[in-house]
């Protein structure tokens, strides 16, 4: 999530009980009894928020006050110039904009349906509510209200179908959810229900779970959840006996985050600073590697570093790329999933079918064909400015991108 005064980002419940902030952005509410003032550099804001405050009763006023104030800031500043070497890849499909205005729409996955791949699922966060699930065509299935989820992931389960069963849990979903501090376990089946399973505590401190992600290890299935304030901590997933195992870190906050599963790999967004990779296995070491750095200590990234993906190769178990939201100036790198994970280029999506994707947070990637819009793969991401046929301003929501159209135009192999 974007920093002031890239974005600001304001909820104003209809209770005062907890305001929650997007990363490094401002906000006056009640938290936990006491009046939360954080995050301004600017004392107007202050001032105009509190007042906004007090409309809490009337959401029509809120969402008006709320996009206004976004608007305004986002008018004042500009985002950092693309890569010199970054070509443009056109968007083709977007799904339905989320239920809700400004921030809302943040992070994707996708479910392959192993029976019927264009039949496949992308399930989504609207962190101002919970969740929705999308067909690749783009339309609503389900929108599920569970609370502020901010990240999303899922993993098929074993021998679960897909078309042939449409009722039938195909896939384990994991979601942070920072209205309760936990990181939720639902079931996803194959037309697109979402069933809550258990809820797994996950707040530490005051600091909610941001991001998360899932890894399949050797043994077993885990799940990381990023915090605010650097931690990555990760949890041995079993029904009845979930067991935190391990807390990593960095030194400031942290989002975006991916496991390679044949690798045993972890990557982690620090926002400010970089790439990280570490051991997946809960017995591997501790200590991080640095993949890549923001582009004025030398590396290629530009702040905030939000959602990362792997395309997986079919050729090998080791070929690939990762893929890194790069938002500062709305593009996206590509590095070779394999050590010492090389650069390979950068890319921005541009307008094709459908308008250009700025200011992303979340991304994901399906590797295998999803039939023949989708013939090597797809990648999906966050648009952060949403426009509609005559460039008026939409709800966010989230772009299609057919995997070779990245290739292609990037020149990779």
């Amino acid at each position: 999530m974007a920093k002031m005064p890239q974005r600001v980002f304001m909820q104003i419940p209809s209770s005062p009980d907890v305001v929650d902030y997007g990363a490094g952005s401002a906000g006056v509410g009640w938290r936990n009894g006491q009046l939360d003032r954080r995050g301004f550099e600017r004392p107007w804001l202050a001032v105009v928020t509190v007042l906004a405050a007090l409309l809490g009763g009337c959401d029509a006023v809120n969402d008006v006050f709320v996009c206004l104030v976004e608007a305004v800031f986002r008018a004042g500043t500009s985002s950092a110039p693309p890569p010199a070497d970054a070509v443009t890849v056109p968007a083709h499909v977007e799904t339905e904009p989320v239920a809700d205005p400004c921030d809302a729409a943040d992070d994707p996955a996708v479910w392959v349906n192993p029976d019927a791949p264009d039949a496949s699922l992308i399930v989504a966060t609207n962190k101002r509510r919970g969740l929705v699930v999308y067909g690749l065509d783009g339309g609503l299935r389900t929108q599920l209200d569970v609370g502020q989820t901010n990240n999303v992931d899922l993993r098929s389960l074993p021998g679960s179908a897909g078309a042939g069963e449409v009722t039938q849990a195909v896939a384990l979903v994991a979601a942070s959810n920072r209205s309760s501090d936990t990181v939720d376990i639902l079931h996803l089946s194959a037309d697109g229900r979402l069933v809550p399973q258990r809820a797994i505590p996950a707040g530490f401190d005051g600091e909610s779970p941001y991001g998360i992600c899932l890894y399949q290890g050797t043994a077993d299935l885990y799940a990381f959840a990023t915090y605010k304030d650097g931690a990555v901590r990760q949890w041995r997933l079993a029904s009845g006996a979930d067991s935190l195992v391990r807390t990593l870190r960095v030194a400031s906050q942290v989002e975006g985050c991916v496991a390679d599963d044949p690798a045993g790999a972890l990557f982690v967004g620090e926002e400010d600073a970089g790439i990280w990779r570490f051991d997946a296995e809960p017995d591997g070491t501790a200590a991080p590697i640095l993949m890549d750095a923001m582009r004025e200590a030398g590396g290629h990234l530009v702040a905030d570093v939000e959602g990362l993906a792997i395309h997986a190769s079919r050729d090998s178990a080791e070929s690939g790329y990762l893929v890194a939201s790069s938002q500062g100036n709305s593009s996206f790198i590509l590095y070779d999933r394999s050590p010492p994970h090389s650069y390979r280029g950068s890319f921005r999506i541009g307008a094709g079918g459908v308008d250009e994707v700025t200011d992303t947070d979340g991304i994901a990637i399906a590797s295998t064909p999803l039939g023949p819009q989708f013939p090597t793969g797809l990648l999906v991401a966050q648009d952060g400015d949403n426009q509609g046929p005559a460039g008026e301003s939409q709800h966010q929501n989230f772009k299609l991108i057919p995997w070779h159209k990245v290739t292609s135009t990037v020149g990779t192999r």
